[in-house]
């Protein structure tokens, strides 16, 4: 049980497994209308976009400093699981064909940089925070990683909040940036042991 607890994987996995229930007993439609429209107030449409936003622009930016100018493998990993992420969530947009919110609810606030892809399922922008955020978590396990985790979890509130993303897109997105960073990791661990095995 003790290791249970202290596995980042597992924690983060009881996390959003914690969301997911909340999904399902509140509503996916109903829980969308309360962030969208019930938390809707100037002074968050603010920290939204001039806050959260450039924050998520950082996730990227400091591991590719790390890889750039470091040499640090631990950056092109994270940079690798975002855009990884990022680019099979699309894929998986076009066989769900899910619609945006605005598309199918009346009233919907749209605000914010968002790309208006036709699809919205899985969350892309939320795949690629939470690639990045979980990379960088299990590859440094420090303050920062762990900021960089809280983050992810507050761009999947923005995308929801700015009305771009049904609850659902962001949960089940999270879920699959976890399943995909995991694979990686296990594919990296492979991979460096039979090049120090052969060396």
């Amino acid at each position: 049980m003790k290791n249970f607890a202290k596995n980042p994987i597992f924690l983060l996995l009881a996390v959003l497994t914690f969301f997911l229930i909340v999904v399902l007993l509140v509503g996916n439609e109903s829980l969308f209308l309360f962030i969208n429209q019930g938390l809707a107030n100037q002074y968050l449409d603010f920290i939204v976009l001039y806050i959260f936003i450039p924050l998520f622009v950082l996730m990227g930016v400091i591991p590719g400093i790390l890889f750039v100018f470091k040499k640090d493998i631990s950056g092109f990993f994270t940079l690798f699981s975002g855009g990884f992420c990022y680019i099979v969530g699309n894929l998986i947009k076009l066989i769900f064909k899910t619609p945006r919110p605005y598309t199918v609810l009346s009233n919907v606030r749209v605000i914010g940089p968002w790309h208006m892809s036709q699809f919205s399922f899985p969350s892309t922008t939320t795949m690629f925070a939470f690639g990045l955020a979980i990379a960088f978590f299990i590859e440094k396990k420090d303050k920062l990683s762990s900021f960089f985790l809280a983050l992810a979890f507050l761009v999947g509130f923005t995308v929801i909040y700015t009305g771009f993303h049904f609850p659902e897109d962001v949960v089940f997105g999270a879920f699959l940036s976890l399943l995909f960073v995991y694979l990686l990791k296990k594919l990296k661990g492979k991979l460096f042991n039979e090049k120090s095995l052969r060396s």
